[in-house]
Protein backbone atom coordinates (compact mmCIF):
# COMPACT_ATOMS: atom_id res chain seq x y z
CA UNK A 1 0.00 0.00 0.00
CA UNK A 2 3.26 2.41 1.30
CA UNK A 3 4.85 1.13 -2.28
CA UNK A 4 2.01 1.94 -3.79
CA UNK A 5 1.24 5.49 -3.02
CA UNK A 6 4.41 6.06 -3.10
CA UNK A 7 4.67 5.17 -6.78
CA UNK A 8 1.57 7.70 -7.27
CA UNK A 9 3.22 10.58 -6.04
CA UNK A 10 6.32 10.18 -7.22
CA UNK A 11 3.84 9.71 -11.26
CA UNK A 12 2.25 13.01 -10.23
CA UNK A 13 5.44 14.95 -9.31
CA UNK A 14 6.75 13.62 -12.87
CA UNK A 15 3.43 14.82 -14.25
CA UNK A 16 4.34 18.49 -13.11
CA UNK A 17 7.85 18.46 -14.37
CA UNK A 18 6.39 17.53 -17.60
CA UNK A 19 3.82 20.02 -17.87
CA UNK A 20 6.90 22.71 -16.74
CA UNK A 21 9.05 21.62 -19.27
CA UNK A 22 5.99 21.49 -22.41
CA UNK A 23 4.76 25.18 -21.45
CA UNK A 24 8.27 26.16 -21.54
CA UNK A 25 8.94 24.76 -24.92
CA UNK A 26 5.63 25.96 -25.99
CA UNK A 27 6.07 29.47 -25.05
CA UNK A 28 9.84 28.98 -26.45
CA UNK A 29 9.26 27.73 -30.15
CA UNK A 30 6.27 30.80 -29.97
CA UNK A 31 9.33 33.12 -29.87
CA UNK A 32 11.46 31.30 -32.12
CA UNK A 33 9.00 31.38 -34.78
CA UNK A 34 7.40 35.03 -33.83
CA UNK A 35 11.25 35.84 -34.52
CA UNK A 36 11.54 34.90 -38.29
CA UNK A 37 9.15 37.49 -39.38
CA UNK A 38 9.43 41.16 -39.87
CA UNK A 39 6.30 42.98 -38.38
CA UNK A 40 7.78 46.79 -38.72
CA UNK A 41 5.25 47.41 -42.12
CA UNK A 42 1.84 46.73 -39.97
CA UNK A 43 3.84 46.88 -36.52
CA UNK A 44 6.36 49.90 -36.68
CA UNK A 45 6.55 49.83 -32.38
CA UNK A 46 6.94 46.05 -32.04
CA UNK A 47 3.72 46.06 -29.71
CA UNK A 48 1.41 43.29 -30.45
CA UNK A 49 2.36 41.25 -33.65
CA UNK A 50 5.21 39.82 -32.42
CA UNK A 51 3.40 38.56 -29.53
CA UNK A 52 0.23 38.01 -31.23
CA UNK A 53 2.36 34.88 -33.56
CA UNK A 54 4.06 33.75 -30.22
CA UNK A 55 0.64 33.06 -28.51
CA UNK A 56 -1.31 31.60 -31.86
CA UNK A 57 1.61 28.88 -31.73
CA UNK A 58 1.95 28.26 -28.60
CA UNK A 59 -1.78 28.02 -28.49
CA UNK A 60 -1.56 25.48 -31.25
CA UNK A 61 1.17 23.27 -29.45
CA UNK A 62 -0.95 23.12 -26.80
CA UNK A 63 -3.97 21.96 -28.59
CA UNK A 64 -2.01 18.88 -30.57
CA UNK A 65 -1.17 17.95 -27.59
CA UNK A 66 -4.66 18.06 -26.10
CA UNK A 67 -5.74 16.62 -29.00
CA UNK A 68 -3.26 13.43 -28.51
CA UNK A 69 -3.96 13.23 -25.16
CA UNK A 70 -7.78 13.18 -25.58
CA UNK A 71 -7.65 10.60 -28.26
CA UNK A 72 -5.88 8.43 -25.86
CA UNK A 73 -6.48 8.69 -22.58
CA UNK A 74 -10.40 10.46 -23.08
CA UNK A 75 -9.28 13.36 -20.49
CA UNK A 76 -12.39 16.41 -20.39
CA UNK A 77 -10.27 19.73 -20.90
CA UNK A 78 -13.23 21.51 -20.71
CA UNK A 79 -14.24 22.54 -24.16
CA UNK A 80 -17.85 22.68 -23.83
CA UNK A 81 -19.98 25.18 -22.14
CA UNK A 82 -19.77 23.58 -19.13
CA UNK A 83 -22.48 24.97 -16.15
CA UNK A 84 -23.10 28.24 -18.01
CA UNK A 85 -24.92 29.58 -15.11
CA UNK A 86 -21.96 29.45 -12.51
CA UNK A 87 -19.26 30.18 -15.29
CA UNK A 88 -21.44 33.42 -16.26
CA UNK A 89 -21.54 34.40 -12.28
CA UNK A 90 -17.62 34.23 -11.92
CA UNK A 91 -17.24 36.35 -15.56
CA UNK A 92 -19.51 39.03 -14.16
CA UNK A 93 -18.06 39.17 -10.61
CA UNK A 94 -14.48 38.96 -11.67
CA UNK A 95 -15.49 41.69 -14.43
CA UNK A 96 -17.16 44.13 -12.16
CA UNK A 97 -14.28 43.46 -9.28
CA UNK A 98 -11.06 44.01 -11.75
CA UNK A 99 -12.88 47.11 -13.26
CA UNK A 100 -13.43 48.32 -9.37
CA UNK A 101 -9.67 47.86 -9.01
CA UNK A 102 -8.29 48.85 -11.93
CA UNK A 103 -10.65 52.36 -11.94
CA UNK A 104 -9.24 52.55 -8.15
CA UNK A 105 -5.55 51.44 -8.83
CA UNK A 106 -5.10 53.99 -12.70
CA UNK A 107 -7.30 56.87 -10.34
CA UNK A 108 -4.70 56.97 -7.40
CA UNK A 109 -2.06 56.88 -9.50
CA UNK A 110 -3.14 59.65 -11.66
CA UNK A 111 -4.32 61.94 -8.91
CA UNK A 112 -0.69 61.26 -7.54
CA UNK A 113 0.61 62.38 -10.84
CA UNK A 114 2.26 58.93 -11.56
CA UNK A 115 0.13 57.33 -14.76
CA UNK A 116 2.13 54.80 -16.81
CA UNK A 117 3.59 57.10 -19.92
CA UNK A 118 4.12 54.94 -23.29
CA UNK A 119 6.91 54.58 -25.29
CA UNK A 120 4.54 54.73 -28.53
CA UNK A 121 1.73 56.83 -29.91
CA UNK A 122 -1.85 56.06 -28.92
CA UNK A 123 -2.94 56.25 -32.80
CA UNK A 124 -5.39 53.98 -33.98
CA UNK A 125 -3.75 51.02 -35.27
CA UNK A 126 -1.47 50.97 -31.91
CA UNK A 127 -4.77 51.06 -29.76
CA UNK A 128 -6.73 48.31 -31.76
CA UNK A 129 -3.86 46.09 -32.09
CA UNK A 130 -3.09 46.04 -28.36
CA UNK A 131 -6.49 45.97 -27.24
CA UNK A 132 -7.16 43.30 -30.34
CA UNK A 133 -4.62 41.63 -29.21
CA UNK A 134 -5.69 41.20 -25.17
CA UNK A 135 -8.63 40.62 -26.50
CA UNK A 136 -9.16 37.77 -28.62
CA UNK A 137 -5.25 36.15 -28.20
CA UNK A 138 -3.79 36.49 -24.55
CA UNK A 139 -6.86 34.65 -22.98
CA UNK A 140 -7.27 32.59 -25.65
CA UNK A 141 -3.72 31.08 -25.73
CA UNK A 142 -2.72 31.18 -22.08
CA UNK A 143 -6.01 29.61 -20.55
CA UNK A 144 -5.55 26.59 -22.94
CA UNK A 145 -1.74 26.32 -22.07
CA UNK A 146 -2.26 27.02 -18.66
CA UNK A 147 -5.23 26.43 -17.55
CA UNK A 148 -7.00 23.41 -19.54
CA UNK A 149 -4.08 21.53 -20.11
CA UNK A 150 -2.21 21.25 -16.49
CA UNK A 151 -5.80 21.01 -14.46
CA UNK A 152 -7.27 18.62 -17.21
CA UNK A 153 -3.83 16.22 -17.30
CA UNK A 154 -3.41 16.51 -13.23
CA UNK A 155 -6.97 16.06 -12.51
CA UNK A 156 -6.64 12.74 -14.44
CA UNK A 157 -3.39 12.20 -13.03
CA UNK A 158 -4.13 12.84 -9.12
CA UNK A 159 -7.59 12.23 -9.99
CA UNK A 160 -9.42 15.31 -8.13
CA UNK A 161 -12.65 14.54 -6.13
CA UNK A 162 -14.10 16.21 -2.51
CA UNK A 163 -11.21 14.62 -0.43
CA UNK A 164 -8.69 16.38 -2.58
CA UNK A 165 -10.14 19.69 -1.83
CA UNK A 166 -8.14 21.84 1.04
CA UNK A 167 -8.29 25.02 2.70
CA UNK A 168 -11.57 27.11 3.48
CA UNK A 169 -11.22 28.29 -0.60
CA UNK A 170 -11.97 25.07 -1.22
CA UNK A 171 -9.06 24.93 -3.70
CA UNK A 172 -7.68 21.64 -5.37
CA UNK A 173 -4.44 20.51 -5.33
CA UNK A 174 -4.83 21.05 -9.42
CA UNK A 175 -5.83 24.70 -9.21
CA UNK A 176 -3.23 25.94 -7.26
CA UNK A 177 -0.20 23.86 -9.21
CA UNK A 178 -1.20 25.21 -12.13
CA UNK A 179 -1.43 28.49 -11.45
CA UNK A 180 2.26 28.08 -9.83
CA UNK A 181 3.03 26.66 -13.06
CA UNK A 182 1.40 30.07 -14.94
CA UNK A 183 3.82 32.29 -12.45
CA UNK A 184 6.61 30.44 -13.34
CA UNK A 185 5.87 31.35 -17.10
CA UNK A 186 6.26 34.84 -16.23
CA UNK A 187 10.38 34.60 -15.10
CA UNK A 188 12.43 36.09 -18.13
CA UNK A 189 15.06 33.46 -18.52
CA UNK A 190 17.79 32.46 -21.62
CA UNK A 191 20.30 30.25 -21.98
CA UNK A 192 22.82 31.92 -23.93
CA UNK A 193 23.92 34.38 -22.22
CA UNK A 194 22.02 32.54 -18.91
CA UNK A 195 20.15 35.16 -16.91
CA UNK A 196 17.00 35.14 -14.87
CA UNK A 197 14.77 37.91 -14.71
CA UNK A 198 11.67 38.41 -12.20
CA UNK A 199 8.99 40.43 -10.66
CA UNK A 200 7.79 38.83 -7.30
CA UNK A 201 4.71 41.41 -7.63
CA UNK A 202 4.20 40.19 -11.17
CA UNK A 203 4.64 36.32 -10.01
CA UNK A 204 2.28 37.14 -6.72
CA UNK A 205 0.02 38.87 -9.04
CA UNK A 206 -0.20 35.93 -11.60
CA UNK A 207 -0.58 33.25 -9.42
CA UNK A 208 -3.82 35.03 -7.64
CA UNK A 209 -5.09 35.08 -11.29
CA UNK A 210 -4.02 31.83 -11.70
CA UNK A 211 -5.82 30.84 -8.86
CA UNK A 212 -9.53 32.37 -9.72
CA UNK A 213 -9.09 31.35 -13.15
CA UNK A 214 -8.30 27.58 -12.37
CA UNK A 215 -11.11 27.43 -9.71
CA UNK A 216 -13.89 29.10 -12.32
CA UNK A 217 -12.80 26.43 -14.87
CA UNK A 218 -12.55 23.51 -12.67
CA UNK A 219 -16.16 24.70 -10.99
CA UNK A 220 -17.65 25.40 -14.26
CA UNK A 221 -16.19 22.34 -16.12
CA UNK A 222 -15.45 24.73 -19.05
CA UNK A 223 -12.37 26.63 -20.32
CA UNK A 224 -14.19 29.31 -22.09
CA UNK A 225 -15.32 31.15 -18.74
CA UNK A 226 -11.57 31.63 -17.53
CA UNK A 227 -10.75 32.53 -21.30
CA UNK A 228 -13.15 35.20 -20.92
CA UNK A 229 -12.68 36.64 -17.74
CA UNK A 230 -8.43 36.92 -18.37
CA UNK A 231 -9.31 38.80 -22.13
CA UNK A 232 -11.61 41.21 -20.51
CA UNK A 233 -9.31 41.85 -17.65
CA UNK A 234 -6.50 42.45 -19.62
CA UNK A 235 -8.62 44.66 -21.98
CA UNK A 236 -9.96 46.24 -19.21
CA UNK A 237 -6.19 46.82 -17.66
CA UNK A 238 -4.77 48.17 -21.31
CA UNK A 239 -7.81 50.23 -22.26
CA UNK A 240 -8.22 51.74 -18.93
CA UNK A 241 -4.34 52.92 -19.12
CA UNK A 242 -4.71 54.64 -22.42
CA UNK A 243 -7.52 56.37 -21.04
CA UNK A 244 -5.96 57.99 -18.09
CA UNK A 245 -2.86 59.07 -20.16
CA UNK A 246 -4.76 60.55 -22.68
CA UNK A 247 -6.78 62.44 -19.94
CA UNK A 248 -3.37 63.55 -18.12
CA UNK A 249 -1.67 64.16 -21.74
Amino acid sequence: MINRKSNQTGLSILAIALLLIFQQFASKVGNLIANCFDYRAIDEYGIFAYVSVHHIVQMLIALLAIIILNKKYKIDFGFSLGDKKLGIKYLLVFTVAVLIFTLISYGIRFFSNQIIKYDYPLNVKNVLGTLGFQLLLSGTSEEVLFRALPIGILTFRIGSNNEKKFTKLNLSYEVIIAAVLFSIAHIRWTINPFSIDMNYLQLIYCFVLGIVYGKAYQESNSVIYPMLMHSISNVIMVGLGYIFSTISA
